[in-house]
């Protein structure tokens, strides 16, 4: 734990102050996050061989962006992330075992040869153009090394692992299979509140067979005295590239699924719900799922900055999986802003998930998972 704050400390307040608009056209901005996570299991073991039920993982990440605006149609961005330690990511130093991570940050293990590719650290690089249309309507296109959770499944109160919820079944729905850090375009339509979006990516799969995903998602903003609501649609597929369940056949991966947000009290608080379901003929982990939660802004107690989290997931899985049934989370967080001072930003999150799998044969296994995250936003 020492190790980690001392990394954080000594790299990233001199890292900082560069963190200005340089300016008009120019900009650097990024988190740098450390977050550290105690299991506690209370179902089921380790392994079969071991009785250990506790653990504990920590993680440092540096985050930086950095966006060239030449024109206010055209933006260039990159970018690039670094890290410490891998939490529960990584298989040779865990022993954990349930489908979904508990931290669904790019950590070290994520960032080495990303998507099989000779490529460590950079996440994206893209180029987008945006034609005016008129006032709050435009057509935009972005190509690129892209991130397609920017464009596919997004949500405002559950979309970003750095500063919301930990759990991977809680940032995204995790059937939608999005490509993250790869090679793609993307072609936006808004129009008042109204967006099309289509999405094309080209990854790698676990067996390093390239293969193509396509996906397109319609939404509407609505605002009313409620406040904002935004409730999208999309559908996905993929060529080809993927093993049945007899690993003789390659089938294609698709689905559909649906990312509703609403605001119940304007500015205070909120709710979100999430649905999705993907075909199995390939072999998959999870057939269909939901998710659903709740976010209260601070200013209820006169800090508008704090901000608590609550989320639940289920997950079930094909009848084919010939181990998993379903998975469960459960998961809270409170949220707490330290500091806000110019471009510098810190703040601390403590963190509580409960996970669940349920087995075909061996019961269910279950854990308690506690979380400290400390970041430093610039």
């Amino acid at each position: 734990m020492k190790k980690l704050f001392v990394f954080v400390i000594t790299l990233l307040f001199p890292l900082s102050a560069y963190a200005v608009d340089l300016n008009d056209k120019l900009s650097i901005s990024g988190t740098a996050t450390t977050v550290y996570q105690w299991l506690k299991m209370t179902q089921g073991y380790m392994d079969e061989e071991k009785t250990k039920k506790r653990e504990d993982r920590g993680s440092a990440v540096i985050d930086f962006n950095v966006s060239f605006r030449p024109t206010q149609n055209d933006e260039f961005f990159l970018r690039a992330s670094f890290a410490k330690g891998s939490g529960f990511h990584d298989e040779r130093h865990s022993t954990y075992p349930f489908k979904l991570t508990p931290n669904a940050d790019d950590l070290f293990i994520d960032l080495k040869n990303i998507n099989g590719h000779s490529r460590d650290h950079l996440q994206e690089l893209w180029y987008s153009h945006k034609f005016e249309i008129e006032k709050d309507s435009f057509i935009k296109f972005t190509a690129g090394i892209i991130d397609g959770t920017g464009f596919i499944d997004d949500n405002n109160f559950a979309n970003d692992e750095i500063s919301q919820f930990m759990n991977e079944a809680l940032v995204n729905n995790p059937l939608a299979n999005l490509i993250s850090y790869d090679a793609g375009l993307a072609g936006e339509l808004e129009i008042k509140g109204f967006h099309l979006r289509v999405l094309g990516m080209r990854s790698k799969n676990d067996e390093g067979r390239n293969y193509n995903w396509i996906g397109a998602q319609i939404g509407y903003k609505l605002e009313t005295s409620l406040g904002e609501g935004n409730y999208r649609l999309y559908a996905y597929t993929t060529n080809k590239r993927f093993l049945d369940w007899e690993g003789e056949n390659y089938r294609a991966l698709k689905g559909f699924g649906l990312s509703f947000d609403q605001e119940l009290i304007k500015e205070t608080l909120g709710a979100f719900f999430r649905a999705g379901w993907q075909d199995d003929k390939a072999e998959v982990d999870y057939k269909s799922m939901f998710s659903l939660g709740l976010n209260l802004k601070g200013s209820v107690w006169g800090r508008k900055d704090d901000e608590v989290g609550l989320g639940y997931a289920y997950l079930k899985s094909p009848s084919k999986n010939p181990e998993l049934s379903r998975s469960q989370v459960f998961e809270g967080y409170v949220k707490f802003q330290l500091l806000s001072y110019k471009f510098l930003s810190t703040d601390l999150t403590f963190d509580y998930q409960y996970v669940k799998d349920s087995l075909r044969e061996n019961g269910s296994q279950a854990a308690n998972i506690y979380s400290v995250r400390f970041n430093i936003n610039f």
